[in-house]
């Protein structure tokens, strides 16, 4: 596992990114989110006060009422498409356990009790793109590139719904 942080948050044609860039590395790791999602973790990212807990705001409160800490959040795998996470808490007692999670959820918690972001080597090595190219207008490359590698693994798994999907995004940014 590599420890990480959250490098950027854009708005897309098809909804929000949120790039997670490990320490001393130069990849980021793009995952769509959906919109809430990113306001949830923009929010806690900044410290934003709101008059009514969102979802990750009432697990916060949660885990500091029964004494747990969140050890760290990390993104474990990437399969067809989908990324897992997990969160890593520890007990009074001391005794650790795991909570399956979706990265975006468990972002959102990570900001709020400022614990670690670590993220899979194999993640990175599979859905990575180079950081500076989304620095230096290259971002319509980055993204074709890894709508691309999408596209492929949707094919190779029979998921034609999904490359359809994708195929559309493709056609539609080459306009």
């Amino acid at each position: 596992m590599l420890e990480a942080e959250i490098w950027g948050v854009a708005e897309t044609g098809d909804g929000f990114m949120i790039f997670i860039k490990p320490h001393s590395s130069e990849y980021s790791v793009p995952i769509f989110i959906g919109q809430l999602e990113a306001q949830a973790i923009l929010i806690g990212f900044g410290g934003i006060s709101i008059s009514r807990p969102l979802t990750a705001d009432l697990l916060q409160n949660f885990v500091k009422e029964a004494n747990f800490e969140l050890l760290r959040m990390e993104i474990t795998d990437l399969k067809e498409n989908t990324f897992f996470g997990s969160l890593v808490f520890k007990k009074p007692t001391g005794e650790e356990f795991i909570i399956d999670s979706r990265p975006s959820d468990a972002l959102a918690l990570a900001v709020r009790c400022k614990s670690p972001i670590f993220i899979d080597e194999k993640v990175v090595e599979t859905a990575g793109i180079i950081t500076e190219d989304l620095t230096t207008g290259k971002e319509q490359t980055a993204r074709r590139a890894l709508l691309q590698n999408e596209l492929e693994e949707a094919i190779a798994v029979e998921n034609y719904e999904r490359a359809a999907e994708i195929r559309d995004i493709l056609k539609s940014l080459e306009k």
